[in-house]
């Protein structure tokens, strides 16, 4: 039992009430057994691990953010929240969560609330040794998730033998590499802590020793080891969602790109999926995907990404390229030549992704073959253009009109 676990459930047992201590990002830390009325909000907690929004919301709305001594927060029929007294657990200027106890009644003597502030107090010292020796270790975890991809065997062998004597991470086990990409979204500051709170949440997923992770200028690395039981895909989302709630966004995340690199057999293999998954997210940039894509699942843009596309211009692209994208309609053209090349030539499919009329994709495509100066019939070999096309949307900048 750790200390703070068992700071509050002496101060639960002293008041004969149940208390719970969140961290400053309202995570929760420990709880004790209950006594008395519970609510929904604390069962919510328990579940998730970290506060309910609404009743966060609800405790903001009286300042326990700003405190510095308890405070009452009322009840909240319509919320499901039972009255509560928060205490602020404050040290040395840096303000480290808050104590919570469940006051139903609001009956709480002066005596008990004075016990409780001197919880507050002990758990500030608690929580503060902890959030030094956490900081030295995530900065050693840095250091030798650093060394890992690093370009010298040696130093790779070094920093591997390291994670096991300092039992940071099991090397023996497959891991992926993940990505988030905190190039976006548009207008959004303070990225990097944003995505420090998000790869924290996500590895809280996995087992201890299973996961590492690096914050670097324009994205952030976080590698687990393979689980059977929890799919990667599921850890992806819980790293964009929770990036999108640091940033203080609502709904669905939107600009945000997540790139899940290939499954290696060893952390010693790292460098592979790390590239993989820096493929994933350039193609994502490039396509302006926000969404969590794998490396397993690009397709074509797998084998694309890997070319150099600085020495790509229009005479290496199939010549109806250029003509297309000369026309005052070729962006209109070109997606609706991609969309019925990837359909296989199929009217009925590409109309229906392009929200048209079949008529009306009969009468583009005719367009297409005469601006192009090519054939789009089944059974015509198509592969150069359809390539060329994927190229396209590789590109910065859409390749220049030949005269």
């Amino acid at each position: 039992m750790t200390d703070l676990q068992r700071l509050t459930e002496q101060l639960a047992e002293r008041l004969n009430r149940s208390v719970a201590i969140d961290d400053a990002h309202n995570r929760l830390q420990t709880y004790s057994p209950h006594y008395g009325a519970v609510d929904e909000q604390r069962l919510a907690s328990i579940l998730h691990r970290k506060g309910n929004p609404e009743a966060v919301e609800w405790g903001l709305e009286f300042g326990v953010d700003r405190a510095t001594g308890y405070v009452r927060v009322p009840t909240n029929p319509d919320r499901g929240i039972l009255s509560r007294v928060c205490v602020p657990i404050r040290s040395q200027g840096l303000h480290l969560g808050y104590l919570w106890i469940i006051d139903a009644e609001e009956s709480m003597t002066a005596a008990e609330l004075e016990s409780a502030e001197e919880a507050g107090r002990q758990a500030a010292v608690i929580m503060h040794r902890q959030t030094l020796f956490d900081n030295l270790e995530r900065a050693r975890e840095r250091e030798l998730l650093r060394d890992v991809l690093d370009a010298d065997p040696e130093v790779r062998q070094e920093a591997m033998r390291l994670l096991a004597e300092e039992s940071l991470f099991d090397l023996d086990r497959p891991v992926v590499a993940l990505i988030l990409d905190i190039a976006g979204p548009a207008g959004a500051s303070d990225r990097a802590a944003a995505a420090e709170i998000a790869l924290a949440q996500a590895r809280r997923l996995v087992p201890l020793r299973h996961s590492l992770y690096l914050v670097r200028q324009s994205h952030a690395l976080l590698v687990v080891a393979v689980d059977r039981i929890l799919p990667t895909a599921d850890i992806a989302t819980r790293m964009r969602a929770e990036y999108w709630r640091a940033l203080g966004r609502t709904g669905q995340p939107l600009g945000v790109c997540v790139g899940v690199g290939s499954q290696v057999g060893a952390i010693a293999e790292l460098r592979t999926s790390y590239r993989r998954a820096q493929s994933v997210i350039e193609v994502g940039r490039r396509l302006r995907l926000d969404r969590v894509v794998s490396w397993e699942k690009l397709g074509v843009y797998r084998i694309l990404s890997e070319l150099p596309l600085g020495r790509i211009d229009s005479d290496t692209l199939h010549p109806a390229i250029a003509r297309l994208v000369a026309d005052a309609d070729g962006d209109q053209l070109l997606e609706t030549l991609e969309a019925y090349l990837d359909n296989g030539g199929d009217a009925t499919v590409s109309a229906e992704q392009l929200c048209l009329h079949r008529s009306s994709l009969y009468h583009r495509l005719a367009r297409i073959e005469r601006i192009g100066q090519i054939s789009v019939k089944r059974g015509t070999n198509l592969l150069d253009l359809h390539v060329s096309l994927k190229l396209v949307r590789l590109l910065t900048d859409r390749p220049e009109t030949t005269s």
